[in-house]
C-alpha cells in the first residue's frame, strides 16, 4: 500500500522538505499520454518510476481507456494552489507535492482530468501547518473538467478508497484500496 513518505517525519518540530519552485498553469484541452505504462507505479515500490519515454498527443474524444498523464510542474503547482484554497493553509508554508507522490490521468468518456498527492510544508511552517498537514490532511483528491479549474474532492491517508477517484484510474495506477476503507456509496464525480 502507498502511503507518503513525510507521514513519520511531519512529527511536531520535524523538518519539512523544500522544493524548488513551480509556475502555475493548468494542462492543455488536448491530454498528453506516455507511450508506456511506465509512468505509473506499483503500490508496493517506495517512489515512483520516471519515464523517459515521448509523449504524444491523444485525441480529444468522448470514450476509450482512461490514460496515463505525466503531472508537469504546472500542474504541480495547480494541484497544491487547490489544496492550500481548500484547506486554508498559509500558502508560503506549504512546499509543494511530495516527491513521487502525484498520480494524474485523463478520462476521456467524462473529458476529465483526476490527480491524488501528497503535500509537504515548508522548513518554515509554523507547528499549526505541520500538524495540519499531517494523516488525512497530507494527501488530496483533485478532478478538472477539461478547461477547468482543479478542484478538491476529498483526502485520503495512504491509498484513496474505493468510489474517491474513478475505478479504471485506480486499476490503472495499480492502487490496491487499503483494507480499512468503510463502504462507499457514493462514486467519484467530477
Amino acid at each position: 500500500m502507498w502511503a507518503p513518505r513525510r507521514l513519520s517525519a511531519l512529527a511536531v518540530g520535524a523538518g519539512a522538505l523544500a522544493l524548488a519552485g513551480c509556475s502555475s498553469g493548468s494542462p492543455s484541452s488536448s491530454p498528453t499520454t506516455t507511450s508506456s505504462s511506465t509512468a505509473a507505479r506499483s503500490t508496493t515500490t517506495s517512489g515512483a518510476t520516471s519515464s523517459s519515454t515521448s509523449t504524444t498527443a491523444a485525441t480529444s474524444t468522448t470514450s476509450g481507456a482512461p490514460q496515463n498523464l505525466v503531472a508537469t510542474t504546472a500542474v504541480k503547482s495547480a494541484l497544491t494552489a487547490a489544496y492550500v484554497a481548500h484547506n486554508g493553509l498559509p500558502a508560503a508554508e506549504v512546499a509543494g507535492t511530495d516527491p513521487g507522490s502525484v498520480y494524474y490521468g485523463f478520462v476521456p468518456s467524462t473529458n476529465t482530468y483526476w490527480a491524488i498527492a501528497g503535500f509537504v510544508p515548508t522548513a518554515a511552517a509554523s507547528t499549526q501547518t505541520q500538524v495540519a498537514m499531517q494523516d488525512e490532511g497530507c494527501c488530496g483528491v483533485f478532478s478538472q473538467p477539461a478547461g477547468g479549474s482543479w478542484t478538491y474532492v476529498t483526502g485520503f491517508l495512504g491509498v484513496p478508497c474505493p468510489g474517491q477517484i474513478p475505478a479504471a484510474l485506480q486499476s490503472l495506477w495499480h492502487l490496491t484500496s487499503p483494507g480499512d476503507c468503510a463502504a462507499t456509496t457514493t462514486t467519484a464525480t467530477p
